[in-house]
């Protein structure tokens, strides 16, 4: 059965898409895609490494930015089999025999193994936007509401396990309800009245995964409630965005006015979801808009050919960007979270080596803050 999707592409059988500007903004952003992709899941898996240490895997911001990691880590890695065998730079993975199904007509026959993939990507796409979602709501909640002992738990590495597992749940069970439709039938008794007459000998006796004939075109017709889906993530990232601007002004009022200013560290964390929901804002942006327009297709068709060959080939561009979100979330960690940063360097210098860094670091300011008084 072929994957439930609500962005298709619809083209004449006349219209040559071989050689126009559209094949070529296809050859460049699929060639430049993979390419970053490759780059992606490597600094991804390097990222998961850090984020698995016990200095951080007991923070909730970064036990949100695993479960993100890993999404990210499936979402290339799926996504680059697809595009690659598409453009023949590998074999098509689960491409199927080729062969006549000979499966009774109310059914089709599932290929498992590509089926298996979509699901995967399917939850992995949407898993990586939420839980960026849901950390920049908890960390505009623990901010605002200080005091709450509810949302401070929520805030903890426990209440962030809770949130992570409830959010992986249900976009596990949205994307795989329609499983309990699927039935196995075994061939040659569940063959076709065709192939029972006209083709014997391609009945195969084997067992068959078959979903009804007809659920493909059903999850089509609810296609309306990805657009939703999109859009809510979409509208949710200017207001996350606004919302920690205005919590970063605050932060900022609040430390001119207190007497310890000098002693703080200044709070990259909330600068650093900021930077993540501006890279979320801009990609998710634009895939909510052409998912929009890729839902009502057939209606673009009849008013403007044109628009629909842009439209199509805007998804590539699209792709890379999303692609360059994934590839920035290593980076930005690194940049804004000190915390971060000492992970790294006591994996390759070691703890024994980066406490010793620390206290001659420590020491040299001191002796230096009492130099510069003494002359003063």
């Amino acid at each position: 059965m072929p994957k439930a999707s609500t962005t298709s592409t619809i083209l004449p059988e006349y219209y040559d898409y071989e050689e126009d500007k559209y094949k070529i903004v296809f050859n460049i952003s699929t060639r430049l895609n993979l390419s970053l992709q490759i780059a992606t899941v490597i600094l991804n898996l390097l990222h998961l490494i850090v984020l698995l240490r016990k200095d951080l895997r007991s923070f909730a911001i970064y036990i949100f930015m695993i479960g993100i990691c890993i999404s990210d880590i499936l979402t290339n890695s799926i996504d680059f089999t697809y595009i690659a065998g598409e453009i023949s730079w590998m074999p098509i993975l689960f491409a199927g025999s080729g062969e006549m199904s000979c499966l009774r007509d109310d059914y089709s026959e599932v290929n498992v193994g590509a089926q298996t993939l979509a699901t995967l990507l399917d939850i992995s796409k949407r898993l990586s936007v939420w839980l960026a979602i849901l950390m920049a709501i908890m960390r505009n909640l623990s901010v605002l509401y200080p005091t709450n002992q509810r949302i401070q738990s929520m805030s903890k590495a426990k209440g962030a396990l809770v949130i992570l597992g409830t959010c992986v749940l249900f976009w596990v069970v949205f994307n795989t309800w329609h499983f309990v439709l699927y039935r196995i039938f075994w061939l040659p008794d569940n063959a076709n009245a065709s192939c029972k007459q006209y083709y014997k000998s391609s009945i195969t006796p084997r067992y068959v995964l078959a979903a009804p004939s007809d659920l493909h075109g059903t999850m089509l017709d609810w296609g309306f409630i990805e657009i939703i889906m999109k859009f809510a993530a979409t509208t949710c990232y200017p207001i996350l965005t606004i919302s920690l601007l205005i919590t970063l002004r605050k932060i900022k009022n609040r430390r001119k006015k207190s007497d310890k200013k000098k002693s703080e560290k200044p709070d990259h964390t909330t600068r650093l979801i900021l930077l993540m929901t501006i890279f979320f804002m801009v990609s998710e942006g634009f895939a909510g808009v052409l998912a929009l327009f890729q839902y009502n297709m057939m209606y673009f068709m009849e008013i403007n050919e044109e628009f629909v060959y842009a439209i199509n080939a805007a998804q590539y561009p699209v792709s890379v960007l999303r692609t360059l979100n994934a590839l920035s979330h290593p980076i930005v960690c690194f940049l804004l979270s000190s915390q971060y940063r000492d992970t790294v360097r006591g994996i390759f210098v070691g703890k024994k080596k980066l406490k010793k860094l620390d206290v001659t670091r420590s020491t040299s300011k001191v002796r230096s803050r009492t130099t510069t008084s003494t002359i003063g």
